[in-house]
């Protein structure tokens, strides 16, 4: 899993504490657009990948100034930027600041604080990953599968991932065959409203709305990899 699946945007006051009070290990990370900060963050992201139990808050400084004044207010830790702080149980742990976030001191006061033994994965619904979408496209695209096995497989997994899945990433990938019932599709409906199309020729071959779905997709994955 990817470290951009398990970032959440803290904007307010409220957003901080649903946060830190919904999972076990976070971090908060308050960015700006210095270059301080995208060095840290580079530092961050190599040393949090490997964590898939840590969820990651992210701060933008000055927009989210509120949920920033917060998080010092709630923890007496002073407001910097770039500033990195770890949590267990909604208690700081460490904190590190500018130019302090670099490898010599993140990595030690990460295994000093981090259990041994990694918990269960962490995933933000509203970021998670298009890649296995985008390789039964791929599949289906280059003749690797048939149109039946790709409904089939597209279908199933969309079902499976219709109650967390953002309305923005859903109604992507629902774009791609007739589904009148939203969320609470069934696939062999779906097939078969497929099939009657196809066969009144009211539709548009399906490799072709596949090769256009597979362009979207990797624009709209692009566009969420930029936000961290």
């Amino acid at each position: 899993m990817s470290l951009r699946e398990r970032v959440f945007p803290l904007r307010t006051p409220e957003d901080v504490d649903a946060f830190l009070e919904r999972f076990e290990l976070t971090a908060i990370f308050k960015a700006s657009t210095s270059d301080k900060t995208l060095e840290a963050m580079r530092y961050v992201q190599k040393y949090l990948e490997p964590r898939p139990d840590v969820a990651v808050g992210i701060i933008r400084i000055p927009e989210d100034r509120p949920a920033s004044s917060h998080v010092e207010a709630r923890t007496g830790i002073q407001h910097q930027s770039p500033q990195f702080i770890l949590f267990r149980q909604a208690r700081p742990l460490f904190d590190l600041d500018n130019w302090k976030i670099n490898p010599e001191q993140l990595e030690p006061l990460l295994l000093q604080h981090l259990p041994v033994h990694i918990g269960k994965p962490v995933r933000n619904p509203a970021v998670a990953g298009f890649q296995a979408y985008l390789d039964l496209l791929e599949r289906f695209i280059t003749g690797q599968l048939s149109e039946e096995r790709f409904q089939w497989g597209y279908l199933d997994r969309l079902k499976k991932e219709a109650d967390w899945r953002s309305d923005e990433d859903f109604d992507l990938l629902n774009s791609l065959f007739p589904n009148p019932d939203g969320r609470a599709f069934t696939p062999g409906k779906v097939v078969a409203l497929e099939f009657q199309a196809q066969l009144a020729g009211r539709a548009e071959p399906l490799v072709e709305r596949a090769r256009r779905l597979r362009a979207r997709v990797e624009a709209l994955q692009a566009t969420k990899a930029d936000a961290f």
